[in-house]
């Protein structure tokens, strides 16, 4: 068995080989090896362009990147807590491919899909396109940034076009629509703030909602971090009983990554919001 070594900075990860046919870091992360191109392998501080499959253990198809037909982009970094799969990527290099078990909770933070419990077992398809330092990487960033701006702002203006719509944007992107104003003076920042929510792409898919049977208005501190900085932002537009829209572009919300399988990389968000009640 290998042991793990810190040599410039170098971390060498351990493997062993389980029951299974896995390898298994030291850190617990169970990967197979699919191609190895032979290329030199990622390491922390480096950025990794890739295509990701999420799979569960009947193989069945959760999540694939390559469906809005833009690969994803991530820092590699060492690993922050027990199979940890972005581990993989201090596996790879260019051209390699790999898979990783890991347990559904740690893909789903939140909102597992429905029949999917915490502790079942996932399956992620990694394939690394590009590799890149990180200066390289903040001037592609930059450019991308730009264009992805402007196709979700198209996109949100489309949409209130669409669903007439009046919103009031802010400096930051945030689109403010009030359905109804409430009374008192407005919520900020250190508030903690009651309140009803249906959150719903773009196409009109909800994707969660307080409103559903058994669940309960949801109450946070505003500015605490909590939230998505969307919500952070746009509560400060609300009184007590106010009613409106938050149309959130996705740097305000879960940014490339997407969150839970159902909200996608690079994804703007509408949530319906009803201020229930606000307290200093």
């Amino acid at each position: 068995m290998k042991r793990l070594l810190f040599l410039g900075g170098i971390l060498v990860l351990a493997a062993c080989q389980s029951e299974e046919g896995l390898q298994k870091t030291q850190n617990g992360l169970r990967y197979v090896i699919l191609h190895d191109a032979g290329n030199p392998k990622a390491q922390p501080g480096d950025y990794v362009t890739y295509n990701v499959q999420w799979r569960n253990a009947a193989d069945s198809l959760l999540f694939d990147s390559r469906i809005s037909g833009q690969p994803l982009i991530s820092l590699v970094a060492r690993p922050i807590y027990p199979g940890d799969p972005w581990e993989v990527f201090t596996l790879l290099g260019v051209g390699d491919s790999a898979k990783c078990q890991v347990e559904a909770q740690t893909i789903y933070r939140t909102h597992l899909p429905p029949n999917m419990k915490p502790n079942d077992k996932m399956w992620l398809h990694v394939e690394v396109l590009d590799l890149m330092p990180a200066s390289r990487y903040d001037s592609l960033r930059q450019a991308r940034a730009n264009e992805q701006l402007a196709q979700e702002e198209q996109r949100l203006v489309e949409y209130m076009k669409k669903n007439n719509i009046n919103a009031k944007r802010t400096e930051s992107g945030l689109y403010v629509a009030m359905e109804r104003e409430g009374s008192g003076p407005v919520a900020a920042s250190g508030n903690s703030v009651r309140v009803h929510y249906t959150g719903k792409l773009l196409d009109g898919t909800v994707f969660d909602s307080s409103r559903n049977p058994g669940r309960d208005p949801f109450e946070f501190r505003i500015g605490s971090g909590q939230v998505i900085a969307g919500w952070d932002e746009g509560l400060t537009h609300f009184r007590k009983g106010g009613k409106g829209l938050l149309l959130i572009p996705s740097r305000l919300a879960y940014g490339e990554r997407g969150s839970g399988g159902v909200i996608g990389p690079n994804e703007p968000l509408v949530f319906e919001i009803e201020c229930l009640d606000i307290i200093r």
